[in-house]
């Protein structure tokens, strides 16, 4: 009987790493093309609706206004309790009202929760959504209405609810459900943290009430270009498009039809550029312009795999390379996926080549961007590593060394790796992280370069959350698996001290905010209202 069970978990297995590797191979394919660099995006054939000169409303008061027959259920003004805790300060919604959404002003000294609470009586069901701004070092908290409607399940509000991008430390864009007589109404607002008010921009789509297209609206990835008069949304009905806010225009970067399986629009409003991947480790990676919309495909004449990024500065793009496109080059689970690339083309932010770093075809080794580009060195971190296999039959990358690219001759340095750094200068510091196994969240190199004396040291705390503050000589670490954040130094990485332990929280999700001062932001789910705490790091190191 266990041999029978044995056999036929085999056969499972590799019926199971057959499917992976199929799809594997239908993610990845469907463009080798080689032929045009520039896309020609389609003008839409439905413009949008451009409320040019609209005055600021409040979304109750219209919503009166707009359906005199509807039954209007009053929610109170959104309240919150406020208590210090240790090393910071918890604010508890009342009302059962719940977070649906944070975003980080682009100055991180506030941040912007979506806060939702419904109402249901007597077979009606009202929705409304405040923008809740708060400044942990001033200690407030600002509420206001910026979404009302009646008739819809709070997942479909929540669905078609989002901060679109912000148009400075003040105003941003967000999309938000509206009842106008018999039609639902997607409408764009603008929102003055400010003066607190809402004021209409254009109006994306109308539906008649009772059309299930609404419900199947995703609204994704978006950005407000940065002279302000452009609008860029992927959602699951348009496609990626590029709307002008003057005339309502809109330009289809990519189609519905084109949107992969599990594809990627990275978007950084600071370098002006977005980029966006229809599935992995694809050659017609779009770049998109986003004050002109212009579109081209910059990465088509590459014959291989690759992997597109952009610097943490927003100076640079990149895309890590293999010389074809074997199923060997890369591994994925069903949330991940890594390639084993060959080498590392640099390009400006339009896509245009800089310089190229690679290890030959028939090399054992691979090469990989390693984190980090320095503007004033003119020199990138390179990562060289092998593919090997662990106890459990799975692929991971081993580092074999680190290097630095020099950006104007193409000279790769071999660093060498020491135990313990000693009389470092900030001056000369670099911080570079990889990731190395798909099937491992924490799984990740970090090291500290010191660029002078061509030296590296590994970082004992390998996680995905690294807040870098060189100014201050100070980086923070967020361990989820420990649940503590620790404090490190680029001049003493090897010091390291635990300086906040948040097991007790047991939070329901990883997402961190980090804002300036220090200031550390996570939100807690309750039933009759969420908790969001903030919690100020302090960065001295022993």
């Amino acid at each position: 009987m266990i041999r029978n069970i044995s056999v036929y978990l085999w056969y499972l297995f590799g019926f199971s790493l057959s499917l992976l590797l199929f799809l594997g191979l239908y993610l990845i394919s469907g463009s080798s093309t080689t032929t045009g660099s520039a896309m020609r995006p389609e003008n839409a054939a439905d413009m949008v609706t451009i409320l040019t000169g609209a005055q600021s409303y409040h979304v109750i008061d219209a919503f009166k206004v707009e359906n005199a027959t509807a039954p209007v259920y009053e929610f109170p003004a959104l309240a919150a309790s406020k208590s210090k805790i240790t090393k910071g300060t918890l604010f508890t919604l009342k009302d059962k009202a719940h977070v649906v959404e944070q975003y980080g002003v682009p100055d991180h000294n506030k941040i912007v929760y979506f806060v939702m609470r419904t109402e249901e009586q007597d077979g009606g069901v009202w929705n409304q959504t405040d923008a809740v701004t708060i400044d942990p070092k001033m200690q407030t908290m600002q509420s206001d209405p910026i979404g009302y409607s009646y008739g819809s399940s709070p997942e479909e509000v929540a669905q078609v609810t989002k901060l679109l991008g912000f148009v400075n430390n003040d105003e941003f864009l967000y999309i938000t459900l509206k009842n106008e007589g018999s039609e639902r109404v997607l409408r764009v607002n603008r929102f003055s943290v400010a003066k607190r008010t809402v004021t209409p921009v254009l109006d994306l789509y109308r539906f008649k009430d009772g059309d299930g297209a609404l419900s199947s609206i995703t609204i994704a990835e978006s950005a407000v270009s940065p002279d302000g008069r452009r609008l860029l949304v992927k959602d699951s009905r348009k496609g990626i498009v590029s709307y002008d806010m003057n005339t309502g225009a809109a330009k289809v970067i990519a189609p519905p039809a084109e949107l992969g399986v599990r594809d990627k629009l990275f978007v950084s409003r600071e370098a002006g550029v977005a980029l966006y991947e229809a599935g992995l480790f694809r050659n017609d990676v779009r770049w998109i312009d986003l004050n002109s919309s212009e579109a081209k495909l910059p990465f088509a004449s590459e014959t291989g795999l690759l992997e597109a990024g952009m610097d943490a500065s927003r100076k640079l793009l990149y895309y890590n390379f293999t010389y074809d496109r074997e199923v060997r080059n890369f591994s994925l689970n069903d949330k991940k996926a890594m390639l084993y690339s060959y080498g590392v083309q640099m390009t400006d932010l339009k896509g245009v080549p800089i310089q190229r770093f690679s290890l030959p075809k028939e090399s054992q080794e691979r090469l990989e961007y390693g984190g980090c580009y320095s503007e004033d060195k003119k020199i990138v971190l390179l990562h060289r590593f092998t593919v090997e296999t662990n106890s459990k039959g799975m692929p991971y990358k081993k580092t074999t060394g680190w290097l630095t690219g020099d950006l104007a001759t193409g000279t790769m340095t071999v660093l060498q790796k020491i135990d313990v750094p000693d009389s470092w200068e900030r001056k000369d510091m670099l911080f570079g992280s990889v990731f190395t196994d798909v099937n491992n969240d924490t799984a990740a190199e970090q090291v500290f370069v010191n660029t002078l004396e061509r030296t590296y040291y590994t970082s004992r705390w390998r996680t995905k959350e690294a807040v870098l503050l060189p100014e201050e000589d100070a980086i923070m670490f967020a361990d989820e698996t420990s649940k503590r954040i620790f404090v490190s130094s680029f001049t003493r990485p090897d010091l390291i001290v635990a300086v906040n332990n948040y097991k007790k929280y047991n939070w329901d999700n990883r997402d961190f905010v980090w804002l300036s001062g220090h200031w550390l932001s996570r939100y807690h789910t309750q039933p009759e209202g969420d908790k969001i705490y903030f919690f100020q790091i302090p960065t001295e190191t022993s």
